[in-house]
């Protein structure tokens, strides 16, 4: 599958880029700076420059089979990059009629996950609330488009190694509320040729009360 990777050279696209190499896809990445992406393969291609340039995206969304986001603002203040950033994806998609799209969000970004702990409450409504009202803006473009999304929504990532067990739910409940990107990227990447999650937005983590148990992606509740 040919694959428009954006965000890799982000902390969780480090970990995607590989392991999409690894499953024989064929990517092509935009970045600002090429030399952050420290991956060579002979199945990639670095388009330089930046994923809020409606064009750049165009040009790259050529001859693609899906798209795979993991996006994510570096700033606090008060933006619109996420939504101009869905609305320039979808738009593109639509003009190559390319169907598949895995995004990355993130736990409580919609009203639906409700199961947030007191943490992740104080944290969304206060110092990432300009982040998280930016992310609902672009979702609500992307839950009214007829493409086939998985909206992929994790807790807090640690960058540790893989644990595998990773479980999925709509409400979250009795899902852990933290997860390795290790195992968030490899879970994002079976979400490709998935069909079990299409047009929902899984909240996604370690079963509660148990220990890790042997990789199985994908994987649902």
């Amino acid at each position: 599958m040919k694959v428009l990777l954006i965000g890799a050279t982000g902390g969780t696209g480090r970990e995607i880029l590989p392991r999409l190499l690894a499953a024989g896809h064929c990517v092509k990445a935009p970045a600002r700076r090429p030399e952050a992406v420290v991956t060579v393969h002979e199945n990639l291609q670095i388009v330089a420059g930046s994923v809020l340039d409606p064009d750049l995206i165009d040009q790259a969304m050529q001859g693609q089979d899906a798209v795979m986001s993991a996006f994510g603002p570096r700033s606090l203040k008060a933006s619109d990059v996420q939504e101009v950033l869905m609305r320039n994806i979808l738009d593109s998609m639509k003009r190559h009629d390319v169907r598949r799209f895995v995004n990355l969000s993130a736990w409580g970004a919609q009203e639906s996950h409700k199961r947030i702990n007191i943490m992740q409450t104080v944290l969304q409504g206060l110092l990432l609330r300009n982040i998280f009202a930016d992310k609902k803006r672009g979702e609500n473009l992307l839950f009214a488009s007829n493409i086939d999304y998985v909206n992929v929504c994790p807790g807090r990532l640690l960058n540790k190694s893989p644990r595998g067990g990773v479980r999925a739910s709509i409400d979250g409940s009795g899902i852990s509320h933290s997860m390795t990107r290790a195992d968030l990227a490899e879970w994002m990447v079976g979400q490709l040729t998935s069909d079990s999650w299409l047009r929902q937005s899984p909240v996604i983590g370690y079963d509660k009360g148990r220990g890790a148990t042997t990789s199985n992606y994908p994987s649902s509740s």
